[in-house]
Formats: C-alpha cells, sequence, structure tokens
C-alpha cells in the first residue's frame, strides 16, 4: 500500500497530523513537496516491503506542474509507468491522458491554479476530499481529512437513511459533512475562485457490445486477462496469499495463483465454529488440488470484539455489511506471513452474480401497470438491508423532510435511463459502480491496509470491466445459469462441485451472536442512555429489535443490530472524539 493527502494554504504540521492518521497504510515517515501557484502541499509516504506500488507511486515535479501518485498505474500495453513517465503524458496531452491509463491508484496533479485529483476506473484504490472553508483538502482515507485542526467535524444526516438502505454509502456521499469519496473512473477539477466539479474519464456506459460472439474468443480473453493481472502482482514477492471462501470466484484465484506461481502459496479460509455452517469442505477440495499452504481460521465474537472499534476505525465510513469483521481477522492472521492477498471480489458484478435473475423478472413480468421508479425500490429492496424499516428504526428528527423518491431513487434512475445498454448491463455497471467501488472494493482496501496487506482482485480490474460490457449478455447469464462464463472458463480447473454449486454468500452468524455471545455488548453500545444521546434511532424500535420481537413485522434483526452498533460507534470515535 502507499498513501497520499494535502492541503491547500497548509499551516504548521497540519501534513503531520494527517499523516498521523494514516501512517499505517506507509512507511514512519512521509516525503512532501508544495506547488506555489496553487498552494497546494502534498505528502507522500510508502513502505519499504512494497513491490507492486513502488515504480508507480510517488512525487514528480517539472516546470510548475507537480504529480503525486498512490497505486500501480500502467498503460494500455501493460507497461509500467513511473510518476515522470505520468507527468510526461499530463504535459503532452492534459488531463485527457486519465483515459490512456490502468491500474490500481489515486493521483493528484496541480498545474498554475489548477488542481486535479483522480480514482481508478473501478475503484480499486479511494480517495476523500474537502473544500470546507475554501480550502481544498485529500487523502486516501477521510480521517486524515479530520485531523485538520480547521476542518469542522458534524455528522451527515441525510446519509443516514440511505445507509440503512444499501448498508454502505454510495457514489460521493459520506457520513461526514462536507466530505467526499472521488467516484471510480472520475477525476475532480478544483479551482479556487471556479469550485470543484467532477468529471467521468472512464465510463461503462460508453463501451459498445463486441461483434465477436464466440465463447471461446470469451474464454480466452477472460484468462489471459486475469493471468496477466496475477502474474504482474506476484512480481518480486517472497510470499503469496488467496483469501478462498470455497466460492467460484476466489476457487478461481487460488487455482490461477497456485498455478502461475514457482512456488507453494498460501490460502486462508474463515469459519466460525463447528455449530455453523462453512464453506470449508470447498476450500479444502482447492487446496489440496494445488497443494497451498492452506490455514483455516475461527472468527469468535470474544475474539474480534475487543478490536471492534478499531476495524470500524480503519473502515472511515461505517460499513454495515458484517463480513467486514472476518475480514479484518483474516488480514491479521495473514500479515504474519505476507504482504499480498490475492481475493475473488468482482465476480459477482463484472459476470452476472445473485440478484440480477430477481431484478430481470421484475422488469418483463412486474405486472401490467408500473407504477413510477418501481425498478429503482426493487433495487433499493433487492438489498435486503434496514430499507423496508426506515420510519421504525430512524429517529423522527431523520425522518423530518425525508422522501425516498427525492433522496433515494435518484440514485439509480440514471442508471435505469440509460439508453444503450440492455437491462442486464444497466444491472451489472449500478452493481460496479455502487456496490463494487463504495462497498467490495474499499472494506477490502481497508481491513487489510490497516495491517500493511496489499489486496489484488484480478476479477475486478478496469480491463475485466470493460470486457463485462462488451461480452454477449448470455455469456454472463445464460438460462438461469449464473456467471456462465466463469463456468466455462474455469471448468478444468475446479472440482465439479464448485462449478455446479449455487451462490450461498459467507453468512455470518449474527442472529445467535446477538442472542448469546454479543447480547451484552449490543445492549450496552445500543442503551436507552446511548439511543437518547445520540438521537439516531427510534428507542422503542431498538429495545424491540435487541428483543428479537418479530411480532412489528420487522426481520433481519442480528444485521439491523449490526448496522445500528456500527454506526453508533463511527459516531462516537469521530465526531465525539472518543479515543480507540
Amino acid at each position: 500500500m502507499s498513501v497520499i493527502f494535502g492541503c491547500t494554504h497548509t499551516q504548521a504540521n497540519e501534513l503531520s497530523r494527517m499523516f498521523a492518521q494514516v501512517k499505517h497504510r506507509g512507511s514512519h515517515e512521509y516525503q512532501s513537496a508544495t506547488a506555489p501557484k496553487s498552494q497546494l502541499s502534498v505528502g507522500f509516504s510508502i513502505p519499504a516491503h512494497e513491490h507492486i506500488h513502488r515504480y508507480s507511486s510517488g512525487i514528480a515535479q517539472n516546470q510548475g506542474i507537480l504529480l503525486a501518485v498512490s497505486g500501480n498505474i500502467t498503460n494500455q500495453g501493460f507497461e509500467p509507468l513511473s510518476p515522470t513517465h505520468l507527468l510526461e503524458l499530463y504535459t503532452h496531452q492534459g488531463i485527457d491522458f486519465l483515459k490512456g491509463i490502468r491500474g490500481a491508484y489515486t493521483l493528484v496533479i496541480t498545474d498554475s491554479e489548477d488542481i486535479y485529483i483522480a480514482r481508478d476506473g473501478t475503484g480499486q484504490r479511494t480517495i476523500f476530499y474537502t473544500t470546507q472553508q475554501n480550502r481544498l483538502a485529500f487523502c486516501n482515507e477521510a480521517k486524515g481529512i479530520y485531523a485538520l485542526p480547521h476542518f469542522n467535524k458534524q455528522l451527515n444526516l441525510a446519509a443516514i437513511p440511505v445507509y440503512f438502505t444499501f448498508s454502505f454509502l454510495p457514489l460521493q456521499t459520506t457520513m461526514m459533512q462536507d466530505v467526499y469519496e472521488l467516484p471510480a473512473g472520475m477525476y475532480l477539477h478544483y479551482h479556487p475562485r471556479q469550485g470543484a466539479q467532477t468529471h467521468r474519464f472512464f465510463e461503462l456506459e460508453a463501451f459498445a457490445k463486441a461483434q465477436e460472439q464466440s465463447t471461446e474468443y470469451w474464454i480466452d480473453r477472460i484468462r489471459k486477462e486475469v493471468d496477466r493481472e496475477i502474474e504482474a502482482k506476484m512480481a518480486g514477492e517472497k510470499e503469496i496469499g488467496v483469501f478462498l471462501s470455497g466460492g467460484l470466484d476466489s476457487s478461481i484465484l487460488a487455482a490461477r495463483v497456485a498455478q502461475l506461481s514457482s512456488k507453494k502459496i498460501h490460502t486462508y479460509s474463515i469459519h466460525f465454529g463447528k455449530k455453523y455452517r462453512n464453506e470449508l469442505h470447498y476450500a479444502q477440495k482447492v487446496a489440496q488440488r494445488y497443494q497451498t499452504q492452506h490455514h483455516e481460521v475461527e472468527i469468535k465474537p470474544k475474539n474480534f470484539v475487543p478490536q471492534l472499534r478499531q476495524a470500524i476505525w480503519h473502515l472511515d465510513d461505517p460499513v454495515g455489511d458484517p463480513i467486514t469483521i472476518p475480514n479484518f481477522e483474516l488480514a491479521l492472521f495473514a500479515s504474519q506471513t505476507t504482504r499480498v492477498v490475492f481475493n475473488g471480489e468482482g465476480g459477482d458484478p463484472c459476470f452476472g452474480g445473485p440478484k440480477n435473475i430477481p431484478m430481470l423478472l421484475n422488469h418483463w413480468y412486474g405486472g401490467i401497470e408500473h407504477p413510477p421508479y418501481f425498478r429503482e425500490k426493487a433495487y433499493l429492496a433487492s438489498y435486503r438491508r434496514g430499507y423496508a424499516y426506515l420510519r421504525q428504526i430512524l429517529a423522527p428528527r431523520l425522518l423530518e423532510g425525508f422522501d425516498e423518491n427525492q433522496h433515494l431513487v435518484p440514485i439509480l434512475t440514471p442508471f435505469f435511463e440509460r439508453k444503450h445498454q440492455n437491462f442486464l448491463d444497466k444491472l451489472m455497471t449500478i452493481n460496479m459502480r455502487l456496490k463494487g467501488a463504495h462497498l467490495i472494493l474499499p472494506k477490502v482496501e481497508r481491513m487489510l491496509g490497516a495491517v500493511g496487506v496489499t489486496p489484488i482482485s484480478p476479477l475486478f480490474t478496469s480491463e475485466i470491466a470493460q470486457s463485462s460490457i462488451e461480452m454477449p449478455s448470455q455469456l454472463k447469464l445464460q438460462q438461469g445459469i449464473e456467471k456462465y462464463i466463469l463456468k466455462q472458463a474455469y471448468a478444468n480447473e475446479l472440482p465439479p462441485e464448485i462449478i455446479r454449486r449455487p451462490k450461498s454468500g459467507m453468512r455470518v452468524p449474527l442472529h445467535y451472536w446477538f442472542q448469546g455471545e454479543m447480547k451484552k455488548y449490543a445492549k450496552k453500545i445500543l442503551s436507552p442512555k446511548s439511543i437518547k444521546r445520540s438521537e439516531l434511532f427510534n428507542p422503542t424500535t431498538v429495545k424491540t429489535i435487541l428483543k428479537y420481537n418479530k411480532d412489528t413485522g420487522i426481520h433481519r434483526h442480528g444485521l439491523l443490530i449490526w448496522m445500528m452498533l456500527t454506526l453508533e460507534i463511527w459516531q462516537r470515535l469521530f465526531i465525539e472524539g472518543e479515543d480507540l
């Protein structure tokens, strides 16, 4: 990993304060540079052991232009580019040079008074910014911005219904007022007199369907793109790891990494104890076939609860997906043996995973009458988080003026109104742009980056995303078979039962934990006194949910408790300023 951060009109020690919050991503020290015309000071740091990011990451200056990069960047011929090369490209092409580069990165350019901040096409790396008090500040993690003495920390109340609908915050919205996450494939243009504007340079909707229809062509193309990413990221690494759940996507990655590596690789699987359902049997079959050094990590509340506040602090924004904690625990374990871990993230959003079929059925057969926004609302409901219970869960002050047609539906409407995409590709674009770039990739980056491990997602690169959109739809979803092309491409390398098995997902046993091992902890964090102080939730509903009372029509109690607990701890840490 590596980190960039900065601020205009920097005061004494402000860069040091920012770096203190994110130094886990870098080394013990940082280098800095200042551009006089824009009055922007930039900090950069990279760990001594980092190989993947080292060539592209750093700071370059020439003729008054300053460029800083965190990540790894190649041209479209997959040749690595250094900061100096990137600066030359910008000098000759202007900001349009972004259209010709690929990788997992965030970069900053200042040219005279203009400042540009960019995030890679799929969002493998994140960056946040603010223009509060007419000063631009940015950082790979939002907590770097919070550390600035001039920054006024205030909870973004409008974000809370969005959080409970999605379990994360999509697009630019964050839980902190005046702080924004730059969406994937976009750049921010800031000028002190014109303000900040965002522009898209990597546009999934612009990719047309390829003329080539044959399954063989697409199998070969996908395999080459995946292998190229794996080989590039393995170079120079002494120990390689793969998160192996036993599902299709992680099994594909474990198989290919093992085949392409000249030495044994590590594979890591999680489970929650013997009494809970697990997928260890499938993971073991892959590990045995490829003779990996296989590790199985049991996730127990008594082990992770003492570190829960730390994990939420590392997340930056509250994430209500409970799989974040197993990710954190697994990262802690893996960091003992390796600094690079491959994962199978991207298989669902890029290759036609779950939830597409129900949405397609609703689209085709959703009744004769289609009320306004029926597709948007069906999609919101498909997350199965707190969307159906917002008016029961949230405190009255959060519901004043809340209208889902104004505050939730507009997040999705632009995707559904695209005229040049079929409905499946619209769904997949939503999945990549929202869930992929603001939940899947960031949670992995945060949880692994917290312990100095670099995550690699070969199934979620810009090349794979482009191939996904250009590919014939029937190769992603064929006669009810999800991820058809992946199953065809890797059928000979995986046990047949993994190819045939349906998607099941990693089911964290919240339902049992909050009625057993975590019951006291949840009641303590969500106590009547805490609920009254924060004014985020309806006290009566919280009491009902903690008792697992289903007579009110509320279901999925464990998940709702987890989402409330996460938000409550987040606001204590970042708004109220409690210590870790």
